[in-house]
Formats: structure tokens, C-alpha cells, sequence
């Protein structure tokens, strides 16, 4: 966990049609919580995450896939946040995986 007195190096966030995402990034961990396709705020157990990708979502929204060995939890952000969401967890997570499409 994060020590709460030191800045995210990234914060996004988006509410989009009633759900509600968000992506903070560290210099050494990433924090995410999501209610997109769950029953309510849900943080993500980035600890168990073993891949991540960004995919399109709708013309307005992206969206961030964290991939953990039983379950997959999506964060929605903007569509103008992707290339420094990208860059952001490319850094923190390593390389996305390749599309699911």
C-alpha cells in the first residue's frame, strides 16, 4: 500500500453512464477501483493482477483490463486518457498483454 502522504505520479478517473473508475499510479505499485460491471465500488487486487491492456470500450471511453488468474476487473477512463494511461502502467506493470480481439 502506498504510503497516503506521497502523490500518485498518475490519478485518472472517469464517471461514464452511471459507473465510476479510477487509476492512481505510483512510483512502484498501481491502485484501481471500478464499478463497471459490479454490483458496487470495487477496488481492484492489483497484487494479483498478472497482465493488463487497454481495449476501446464506446467512441467516448477506453477501457483498462487488469487481468488477474481467476477474474478480470475493467476501469473505463476517457478516451483522451489512454496513451498516458498507457504509458503510465507500461511503466509500473511492464508491457500490456496483446489484444483480446
Amino acid at each position: 500500500m502506498p504510503d497516503p502522504s506521497v502523490s500518485p505520479t498518475l490519478d485518472l478517473q472517469l464517471t461514464w453512464r452511471g459507473t465510476f473508475g479510477r487509476i492512481r499510479v505510483y512510483d512502484d505499485t498501481v491502485r484501481a477501483e471500478t464499478s463497471f460491471e459490479r454490483d458496487g465500488l470495487t477496488q481492484v487486487p492489483t497484487e494479483r493482477v498478472t497482465g493488463w491492456r487497454i481495449e476501446p470500450c464506446d467512441f467516448d471511453a477506453v477501457c483498462v483490463e487488469f487481468v488477474c488468474t481467476d477474474e478480470t476487473f475493467r476501469v473505463l477512463l476517457d478516451t483522451g486518457d489512454e496513451r498516458v494511461a498507457r504509458l503510465g502502467l507500461e511503466r509500473a506493470l511492464g508491457a500490456p498483454l496483446p489484444s483480446a480481439s
